[in-house]
């Protein structure tokens, strides 16, 4: 969850909106900016918000211009006059929203009566966004934790059957016709060194370790691993003096993998549970990261990638597999969870996607693979009517499978 919240001076309102927000949930990104930013905070900001043991006195205004570049869940201003001073934030932003509160810096008198319209100001900061924290925030995060919870059921009925059973029902794992077929999306594996037919259940978009310079020593990072099958093909590339770990988060899955490997008998590759948006490694641990069609479950991709970004070594590189899209989804196709966890209605464009590595500090980003997807007639016809579905075709709207990499400078 990314947030900025603008003021014209980034020395006072926005400062202390900043500092409730990260008290209510250290785990959210928060920024604060201004238009034409103070030198340094508010002394009589930092007094008051420690007096409810919130210290902003480390912060520091900032430009707008920033941020400018970057892409936010929510972009709030906080000035009462925010029409008339504070821009429209061109970076792109989910939702846009005007929470306003007079400026304490206007107050005169003693300094006890100056402070005391700061705690008032400070007050109605904390009552506000802690209503809109409750409302607005909470509720899409448990949207969130949901998916995946969905994420998590699905692929754990997927992990008890093998690649041929996922292949030859008439949908995946569930064998009911008109669901999703997991396996739509997937490549051919059975060619390259270390592929190991126990671990592979036909769930990929892509083939990461083909272009992901994988080299004899590295340490690499699996997110998502399933039951270990790029894990495997990453081990033979790395050696017996590299390592291989695999993250994910589902125990059905950590378990078949950890199968695969003891009957291998491997000792340089590790499966650990764990989230992708809060992964459980030291920065800077990994020479390369890679992952399969499973980006696109994640609900949080800048949080994504910026772990990505603090797991990975100086000099290090990811290379990705995963589900793009050109155009606008119909909106049942989007809005179905059965379909997100099928990788379709989680995609988000490729300009979009681009877009969040770059902001993570990325250089180098490459898309070294497309190929074009087509979601199956009979699967389309369990979300869309027939006069929606030839809509959907005449539109062009396009569904991609690519394979990206970029650089950690």
């Amino acid at each position: 969850m990314r947030i900025l919240i603008l003021c014209t001076g980034n020395s006072c309102r926005s400062q202390m909106a900043e500092g409730v927000l990260r008290s209510l949930n250290p785990e959210m990104e928060i920024f604060s900016a201004g238009t034409k930013p103070e030198k340094k905070v508010n002394p009589n900001a930092v007094t008051v918000m420690r007096e409810i043991n919130m210290d902003i006195s480390s912060h520091e205004p900032t430009s707008v211009e920033a941020y400018i570049h970057q892409s936010f869940d929510f972009v709030i201003t906080v000035c009462n006059n925010a029409k008339e001073s504070c821009p429209v934030f061109t970076g792109k932003v989910k939702n846009r929203l005007h929470i306003g509160f007079d400026d304490p810096a206007d107050a005169t008198g003693t300094q006890e009566e100056v402070l005391s319209v700061y705690r008032k100001t400070r007050d109605l900061i904390k009552e506000e966004f802690t209503k809109f924290y409750n409302t607005e925030i909470k509720n899409q995060m448990e949207n969130n934790e949901h998916l995946k919870e969905i994420v998590k059921e699905k692929y754990s009925k997927i992990a008890n059957q093998s690649k041929v059973k996922n292949e030859t029902s008439c949908c995946g794992s569930t064998g009911c016709c008109g669901e999703i077929d997991y396996t739509v999306f997937s490549e051919k594996y059975d060619t390259l060194k270390g592929y190991n037919s126990e671990a592979d259940l036909g769930l990929g978009c892509g083939l990461p370790t083909e272009f992901a310079a994988i080299k004899n020593g590295n340490h690499v990072l699996d997110l998502g691993s399933g039951a270990g099958n790029d894990c495997f093909v990453a081990h033979a590339l790395v050696g017996k003096t590299g390592q291989v770990t695999g993250l994910d988060f589902t125990d059905v899955m950590i378990k078949k993998a950890i199968k695969n490997k003891e009957k291998l008998g491997f000792r340089n590759i590790d499966f650990i549970k764990g989230d992708i948006e809060n992964m459980p490694f030291e920065n800077q641990m990994f020479d390369v990261v890679i992952s399969n069609c499973v980006l696109n479950l994640v609900p949080d991709k800048q949080k994504a990638f910026s772990e990505i970004f603090r797991v990975l070594k100086n000099g290090g590189h990811f290379c990705v597999s995963d589900v793009v899209i050109k155009g606008e989804l119909p909106e049942k196709l989007k809005n179905d969870a059965e379909i997100y966890a099928g990788c379709v209605s989680g995609a988000i464009t490729i300009n979009e996607y681009l877009a969040v590595i770059e902001q993570n500090n990325f250089k180098n980003t490459h898309v070294q693979k497309e190929k074009k997807i087509d979601i199956p007639f009979e699967i389309l016809l369990n979300y869309l009517s027939l006069d929606e579905i030839e809509e959907f075709k005449n539109n062009k709207i396009g569904i991609f499978s690519i394979t990206v990499s970029a650089d950690k400078i």
